[in-house]
């Protein structure tokens, strides 16, 4: 059957209220404003995300977005890092700075009394930020220290193997945010500075803020940055020539001989979040794997005892995303906790039944009435809308196109969207526990890339 894939008209209705709502302005140096009013806290939220993410990094470069986030906040021109820290806590202002896959985000948490000061502060970071020597090589070994500890962390191993897995060596998605011991060790302040500076396109940057503000007010609160940071600093790292590339079907292991638990990831390629149906994918997954009482949990969890939990999602990203279940098992149910997962999976292709269909709907409407209460909340929508381009009513579209559908229409979406068929697994743990499955094992280092030597 073909899925009718328009959007009913709008509705009125409680619900919409409790969206927020968002205003945009283009300020005088090309920075795109995005306001979301909130009254009912003393305090605002400003996020930055810049042209700076991992996807601007070579593969000779890799780990050094992250490290730049994190010099960020190592001082300024101006001020050491103990003067930059002390301001900051004199204030009772929280800076932060970290990377996605394309982007470098810093946002800025504080009352509104002390927003002007902050903000200084957070443009001198920004646009004016130290990368002293020592500073720099003290981050840089503790970096070091990380990469080299990497394989203690069973389900960081499984989830940089599952990246290389699914994107490719040859892409960094493929590989840890972290970089390796090579790229990082030849990582100096010069060449950080390198890679921040061309980050520093206030066109191709975007400003979210939740506060009492108004749009002129949140524009004059924001010119000191503007003067600061005129438009004729532009960008030099432009988005690299990426396309990931998933690994074929199979059965993949990182071996940890002895451990008492495997983790495990199970999945495969998906849709890009402008794709039509990407909206209900969510509500799609919801009955099979999104929520506690879900078919995967109440299997796993409640009736065989393999885990504490377990869940999938299509999980939203810039580019091709990855459907995945997640999970942890003991050592011994590894191989049944993969075929329990795989039967799951096939026998969803029937789609949810009626009952689940009536519980996503009336969960995913009650979820909408108060999940944009806090500040943090309103910060973190408005950032999803901008960075996918998604319709400001996303929820409420979901809902309203949910609305229509029967259990029917939601199968057809699973065999569309779901394919059991064609699924890698990734187990991290000892390989001898996928042995009673019967089937080839290609065996990986702790990221991911084939095991050499063995």
């Amino acid at each position: 059957m073909t899925l009718d894939r328009s959007t009913p008209p709008p509705r009125s209705g409680p619900l919409e209220a409790r969206l927020p709502r968002i205003e945009r302005r283009r300020l005088d140096n090309g920075l795109a404003l995005a306001l979301s009013r909130a009254n009912s806290t003393p305090e605002t939220l400003v996020e930055l995300t810049l042209p700076g993410g991992r996807a601007q990094e070579s593969l000779r470069e890799l780990g050094v977005a992250s490290l730049v986030a994190k010099a960020l906040l190592e001082g300024t021109e101006r001020l050491t890092t103990v003067e930059f820290v002390d301001a900051l806590d004199f204030l009772g202002a929280e800076l932060r700075a970290g990377v996605d896959e394309d982007s470098l985000v810093v946002s800025l948490r504080v009352l509104d009394r002390h927003l002007p000061a902050a903000l200084e502060l957070l443009s001198e970071a920004l646009l004016e930020p130290r990368f002293d020597p020592r500073d720099f090589e003290r981050l840089r070994a503790l970096r070091l220290a990380a990469i080299r500890t990497r394989g203690e962390d069973a389900a960081r191993v499984a989830d940089c193997a599952w990246d290389r897995l699914m994107f490719g060596p040859h892409v960094c998605a493929g590989h840890s945010s972290l970089g390796t011991e090579l790229t990082i060790g030849a990582c100096t302040p010069e060449h950080a500075r390198a890679f921040h500076r061309g980050s520093l396109d206030p066109r191709r940057t975007r400003v979210a803020l939740v506060g009492k503000w108004s749009a002129d007010e949140a524009t004059e609160l924001l010119s000191p940055l503007v003067r600061r940071w005129p438009s004729a600093i532009a960008a030099t790292n432009p988005p690299l020539d990426q396309a990931p590339s998933a690994a074929p079907r199979g059965l993949y292991a990182v071996d940890r001989p002895g451990a008492p638990q495997v983790e495990l990831r199970i999945g495969h390629p998906s849709v890009d979040c402008g794709h039509p149906d990407w909206l209900l994918l969510a509500a799609l997954n919801y009955p099979l794997g999104g929520q506690f009482t879900s078919r995967l949990n109440l299997n796993l969890r409640e009736r065989r005892g393999f885990t504490y939990g377990v869940r999938s999602s299509f999980e939203p990203r810039s580019g091709p995303t990855v459907f995945a279940v997640s999970t942890a098992v003991h050592t011994q149910h590894a191989a049944a906790a993969i075929r329990e997962a795989r039967a799951e999976l096939e026998g969803y292709l029937s789609g949810p039944t009626e009952a689940e269909l009536a519980f996503t709907r009336e969960a995913l409407e009650q979820a909408l009435a108060r999940q944009f209460e806090t500040p943090a909340a309103r910060l973190s929508f408005v950032h999803t809308v901008e960075r996918f381009r998604w319709p400001d009513d996303y929820p409420l579209e979901r809902l309203r196109r949910l609305a229509t559908l029967t259990s029917t229409d939601l199968a057809a979406l699973a065999r569309e969207h779901l394919h059991p068929r064609d699924l890698r697994v990734l187990a991290v743990g000892p390989r001898e526990a996928l042995g009673e499955l019967g089937e080839a094992v290609v065996e990986l280092d702790i990221d991911g890339g084939p095991l050499v030597g063995r």
